[in-house]
C-alpha cells in the first residue's frame, strides 16, 4: 500500500472508531442513560462528545497509528498560526456565513416540511436566561465544536485523505461532517458550511480560519437565542426580514435575491483577502528563505573556488533540477513550520487511487452515520 493510502487508512480507521463510539453514546443518551445526571446531563454529554471523542481520539489515535509525535500531528492537521488580519477577516466571514446559513436552513427546512417532516420538540422552557448561562452555552455550543469538530473533520479527515485528491477529500469530509450531526435538519447546512471551511483550510493551509468561522456561526446563533429571550434587539433583524418577505411576495423575493447576491459577493472578496493574508504571505516568506539559501550556497561555492585558485563563471540565475528544488522547498517549508513530516511524504504530484481497504472503511462510516440521519427523517415524518 502506498504512503498516501496508508495515511488515509489511519485517518479512516480513527474516524470509524470515533463514529462507532459517537453513535453508541447518542443511543445511550436517547434511551435516557444520562438523565440521572440531572439538568447538567446535556452539558456533560456534549463535553464527552466534543473533547473526548472528537478531539482526543482524533489526535491520539492518528499519532499512534502513524507513530507520530503529537506536535507533528497538530501541524499536519493544519494547526499553523495566522496573523491578526487573517483572524479579523475570518471573523467577518463567520458573520456572513451566519446570515447565509439562515437562508439555507430555512430553504431546506421548507423542503422537508413538504414531505410532512416535523422535528421532535425538545425545547427546554426557562424562566430566566442569565448571562452566566449564556457564557456556558457559548463554551459548549461554539468554542468546543469549533475546535473539536474541526480537528476531526478538517484535520483528521480532510488532511488525512487529501493525498488521494483534495477535491475528493473535500467532498467526502463535508458530507461526513453533515451526517455526523445525525440530524436531517442540520445535515444540509452543515454540509455546505463544511465544504466552505474545508476549502478555506486547503487554500489557506491552516485550520484556524475554519475554526474561527465555525465559532462565529455558532456563537451568533447562541447570542440570537439569548437576545430573543432577554429582548436585546438582535433577533429583530431576523424578524424584520420575515416581515418584508411576508408583506409582499415580489418585493420579498427581490430583496432576498439582492441580499443573497450581496452576501455571496462579500464572501468572495473576504476569501480573496484571507488567501492573501495566509498562503500568499507564507509563499513570500518561503521564497525569501529559499533565495537566502541559494545565495548562501553560491557564496560558499565561490569561496571554495577562490581557495582552490579556480575560476568560476558568475551567472545571473541559479539553475536547479526539479529534484534539488523540491528537496530545498520541503526543507525550508518545514523550517518555517508550514509543513509537517507527513506532508513531506505525501506531497508529490502523481495521483493515487483509493485502496479497497479505504473504500470498505468509508462505506462502513457512511452506512452508520447516514443510517442514523435518515432515521431522524423517517421519525420526523411518523
Amino acid at each position: 500500500m502506498s504512503v498516501k493510502n496508508k495515511v488515509a487508512t489511519s485517518s479512516l480507521i480513527c474516524y470509524f472508531i470515533i463514529v462507532v463510539i459517537f453513535a453508541m453514546v447518542r443511543m445511550l443518551s436517547a434511551f435516557g442513560v444520562f438523565d440521572g445526571l440531572g439538568a447538567e446531563a446535556d452539558y456533560i454529554f456534549n463535553v464527552i462528545i466534543q473533547v473526548v471523542i472528537l478531539f482526543a481520539l482524533s489526535i491520539l489515535l492518528f499519532s499512534l497509528f502513524q507513530k507520530n509525535k503529537i506536535k507533528d500531528t497538530f501541524r499536519f492537521f493544519g494547526c499553523k498560526k495566522i496573523n491578526g488580519k487573517a483572524v479579523l477577516i475570518s471573523i467577518a466571514i463567520g458573520v456572513v456565513v451566519y446570515f447565509l446559513n439562515i437562508f439555507v436552513a430555512t430553504f431546506f427546512n421548507s423542503i422537508l416540511s413538504l414531505f410532512g417532516y416535523s422535528a421532535s420538540s425538545s425545547t427546554t422552557y426557562m424562566e430566566s436566561y442569565p448571562f452566566w448561562l449564556f457564557i456556558v452555552n457559548i463554551l459548549i455550543t461554539a468554542v468546543l465544536p469549533s475546535i473539536c469538530e474541526e480537528i476531526a473533520h478538517r484535520g483528521l479527515l480532510l488532511k488525512g485523505m487529501s493525498g488521494l485528491g483534495q477535491a475528493k477529500a473535500l467532498i467526502l469530509s463535508s458530507l461526513l461532517f453533515g451526517f455526523m450531526h445525525m440530524n436531517i435538519q442540520q445535515f444540509f447546512y452543515a454540509t455546505l458550511i463544511g465544504f466552505l471551511v474545508g476549502y478555506l483550510a486547503l487554500i489557506c493551509d491552516s485550520i484556524y480560519p475554519a475554526m474561527i468561522i465555525h465559532f462565529m456561526n455558532n456563537a451568533l446563533s447562541v447570542f440570537a437565542g439569548y437576545s430573543s429571550f432577554n429582548n436585546l434587539g438582535f433577533e429583530k433583524i431576523i424578524e424584520s426580514l420575515n416581515v418584508i418577505l411576508q408583506s409582499n411576495i415580489i418585493l420579498g423575493f427581490l430583496f432576498v435575491v439582492l441580499f443573497l447576491v450581496a452576501l455571496v459577493y462579500l464572501l468572495m472578496i473576504l476569501i480573496k483577502l484571507l488567501f492573501r493574508e495566509t498562503t500568499m504571505k507564507n509563499m513570500k516568506k518561503l521564497q525569501l528563505q529559499i533565495m537566502k539559501q541559494l545565495q548562501k550556497d553560491a557564496y560558499l561555492k565561490e569561496l571554495e573556488a577562490t581557495k582552490n585558485d579556480e575560476q568560476i563563471e558568475k551567472q545571473n540565475q541559479v539553475t536547479l533540477s526539479f529534484e534539488e528544488f523540491d528537496k530545498l522547498y520541503k526543507e525550508n517549508n518545514q523550517k518555517l513550520g508550514l509543513m509537517s513530516k507527513i506532508d513531506k511524504e505525501i506531497t508529490f504530484p502523481n495521483k493515487e487511487k483509493m485502496s479497497l481497504v479505504n473504500k470498505i472503511l468509508l462505506t462502513g462510516i457512511f452506512v452508520i452515520i447516514a443510517g442514523v440521519t435518515i432515521f431522524t427523517f423517517v421519525w420526523g415524518i411518523l
